[in-house]
């Protein structure tokens, strides 16, 4: 019986660690949201997620790059 509350309460410990990891990173982001919505109104990602054909030719991408676009 002993045994069975010790990994009770290491299991309990274990599910508040983990919650608060994930409620801080939950934290972290959305303050990272909220700093880029407020310095950085205009962002839209596009350079991020790579929706500018334009971009993609500064950044040096290769002729595969292309090629592979063109198959898939």
């Amino acid at each position: 019986m002993v045994g069975l509350a010790r990994k009770l309460l290491f299991m309990i410990g274990f599910i508040v660690l983990f919650v608060a990891i994930a409620a801080s990173l939950a934290w972290l982001w959305a303050g990272g949201i909220n700093y880029m919505r407020k310095k950085h109104p205009d962002y839209k990602g596009g350079d991020f997620l790579d929706w500018d054909k334009h971009v993609n030719q500064i950044a040096g991408r290769d002729s595969w790059d292309d090629l592979h676009d063109e198959i898939y």
